[in-house]
């Protein structure tokens, strides 16, 4: 999960085009869904519409003229995946991208 949390601010990080923008890092417990809820906000560039739904795609990337490779986000999806995770994006060019990383409470046995 570390590895899936710093890939994520890293890309926020590589987004903004100045030291004015911001990168805002929340977490939270959504009790209705019974998720932690991890949400990495910048004011970045953004991501146009089309390339949304792509993101988790293996190397698929916006980045290949500054060498990304398209696998960041989709390790991180697949290591989401694995703990029954979800990812989401919301994105507007120009304003900036917010990604959610939302993981399921685990409970003991004992509390079942």
């Amino acid at each position: 999960m570390e590895q899936v949390i710093v890939n994520l601010i890293l890309n926020a990080c590589q987004a903004l085009e100045d030291k004015s923008q911001k990168i805002i890092i929340t977490s939270y417990f959504h009790t209705k869904h019974n998720q932690v809820v991890l949400s990495i906000e910048d004011q970045g560039v953004g991501i146009d519409q089309q390339h949304l739904i792509k993101l988790t795609d293996p190397f698929y990337t916006t980045k290949r003229q500054s060498g990304g490779t398209g696998l960041g986000l989709s390790v991180s999806a697949g290591i989401v995946a694995d703990h029954q995770g979800q990812l989401t994006f919301k994105s507007t060019l120009g304003k900036g991208t917010k990604v959610k990383l939302s993981l399921p409470l685990l409970q003991h046995e004992s509390e079942l």
